[in-house]
């Protein structure tokens, strides 16, 4: 890893950690939710997402797949995009870095992946891609803080900040956009960009038959 590069992810982290979230927008590197999470569950998770980059630094042909933004039963909870406190322990068994820290709600044994995770992972390549989300804070509905929402046109033009970060510090080679959501925020950033329709809503075969004609292209 050189020391440039640790310096921005870093800085990455620090800048996601830093960010306000909203009534209806959670930021789970900052904010903490008295109902589900640990009390230093924030932490945990800034912890978790500073790992999980760094297991990426150095390397090159990065393929980035973008997402739209947190679940509540990814990154909501765990810190690190697509990943549910089940699947903590592949991930960092898979990219051979120590165990990432799992106890960040209090029912973490209980929480089910979410559906577009498990399309996710059942599409991965050997040589696993860096996940992210055109927004990095958890959207949802008012009054129901676990309550999934799309991203609002507004919260992702303010997220794309986070993303230049991202996209500067690691370089990727080209973007898998899941999603019109993440093939709009990934354009202007000088990346290819290919679109794959969202696993979401009936969109599975679709999801499942573009990753694969990614993951060819690319071998």
């Amino acid at each position: 890893m050189t020391g440039n590069q640790k310096t921005g992810l870093d800085r990455l982290v620090m800048h996601m950690a830093a960010s306000a979230g909203m009534p209806t927008l959670f930021n789970p590197y900052a904010d903490t939710d008295p109902a589900v999470d640990v009390p230093d569950a924030a932490s945990i998770r800034c912890r978790n997402l500073r790992r999980y980059l760094h297991a990426f630094a150095g390397r090159d042909g990065i393929d980035l797949w973008l997402g739209e933004a947190p679940s509540r039963f990814g990154a909501r909870r765990t810190g690190v995009p697509f990943t549910g406190e089940g699947r903590l322990v592949d991930l960092s068994s898979r990219l051979a870095i120590a165990p990432f820290e799992i106890a960040t709600t209090a029912d973490a044994s209980a929480a089910p992946p979410s559906g577009t995770s498990r399309q996710i992972w059942d599409a991965l390549p050997e040589r696993l891609p860096l996940f992210w989300n055109a927004v990095m804070h958890h959207p949802h509905r008012t009054g129901i803080p676990v309550r999934n929402r799309t991203p609002s046109r507004s919260e992702i033009t303010r997220s794309r900040d986070t993303l230049a970060l991202l996209v500067e510090a690691i370089r990727p080679r080209r973007i898998l956009a899941i999603g019109r959501v993440a093939e709009g925020a990934s354009e202007g950033f000088g990346v290819p960009v290919t679109y794959v329709r969202h696993p979401a809503q009936g969109g599975a075969a679709k999801f499942q038959a573009g990753a694969a004609a990614f993951r060819s292209e690319g071998s």
